[in-house]
């Protein structure tokens, strides 16, 4: 582990001088910050919200910086709000270059409890939406070959806590629609990835995690400083969006942790596991007397695509013969 006294300064500003960003969710909270970040480095900003007096407050503090942004009041979790609000960007800027698709919901409860139209309010918005609004702009930023696509994934959903269900599953399915849209557009100057924050925001206000106090209390020791504001605003999480959505970007189809103000690669890998000689000769009382080798994790890789994977596996089985 390293902790860094302060950052290291980068060689170069990075700037978005003449790209136009779409972001949702943007009224208020992780959004906002992403708007005032991309915009105060350059970036002509589409904030869009269906808050529309957050939306249009949002814009005018960007104003009043010597930015420049505009408002869209539509839903993402239609296929018509989705592109009216690219078809905006295009009619106020003339281009979309980024995508940040930040607007998320959350209908907190235990699972046995989750209403069916709360299931689908929070995938409508989290996932439908984010195929909704970055589907127009992907056919754009491919005809023009470039582009920078950010989803927003959450800890709650690739490691998990209680009471979150249908936001968990939302999120992690983020995470498979960037792995798949990385290798789409890699060919075609795209460039997909995904912020996991955590911040101090309003978002589960009206629907508080159950029991957060008491599991919180359980996993994380005492005296530990968890409540230290600094260490879990906003803007933290959108200096990573500063980056992965800039032309400076180097990576593709990855993943970074926001938590506390630590920053993290989050990947997913796969154990070299065990390989039998003669597949045919499995059966359940063999995977049962390999599990050790099974769930080993002192090797492993992490494949950036299927292909990867299939690829690791042929080479250890050409090894076999």
């Amino acid at each position: 582990m390293t902790i860094s006294a302060s950052p290291s300064p980068s060689p170069d500003p990075i700037r978005y001088d003449g790209d136009v960003a779409v972001i949702t969710g943007a009224g208020r909270g992780i959004g906002r910050a992403h708007a005032r970040e991309l915009a105060a480095r350059g970036a002509r900003v589409l904030v869009n919200d269906v808050d529309a007096a957050a939306a249009d407050a949002v814009v005018a503090e960007i104003e009043a910086a010597g930015g420049v942004a505009a408002a869209s009041h539509d839903s993402v979790a239609t296929p018509e709000g989705g592109a009216a609000i690219v078809a905006a960007a295009v009619e106020r800027f003339g281009a979309v270059d980024v995508v940040v698709n930040n607007a998320a919901i959350v209908r907190n409860g235990y699972f046995e409890d989750l209403a069916v139209a709360d299931i689908d309010a929070v995938l409508d918005v989290a996932v439908r939406g984010a195929f909704f609004v970055t589907q127009p702009a992907w056919r754009i930023m491919k005809a023009n070959g470039y582009g920078r696509v950010v989803f927003t994934g959450s800890g709650t959903g690739m490691f998990a806590h209680q009471g979150s269900a249908s936001y968990a599953a939302a999120k992690a399915a983020l995470y498979g629609l960037m792995k798949a849209l990385a290798f789409e557009g890699a060919e075609h100057g795209i460039r997909v990835n995904l912020l996991l924050p955590l911040a101090y925001t309003a978002i589960a206000a009206d629907s508080p995690i159950p029991d957060f106090a008491r599991y919180r209390a359980e996993h994380i020791p005492p005296g530990t400083d968890v409540d230290a504001p600094e260490r879990a605003t906003p803007e933290i999480n959108a200096h990573v969006v500063g980056y992965l959505a800039s032309r400076d970007c180097a990576v593709n189809g990855e993943a970074i942790s926001v938590c506390r103000s630590r920053y993290g690669r989050l990947f997913v890998g796969v154990a070299d596991g065990w390989l039998p000689a003669d597949p045919a000769a499995v059966d359940a009382e063999a995977v049962a007397g390999h599990l050790d080798e099974i769930r080993d994790l002192t090797a492993f890789t992490v494949p950036s695509s299927y292909y990867d994977e299939m690829a690791s596996v042929t080479a250890r089985l050409r090894a076999l013969d």
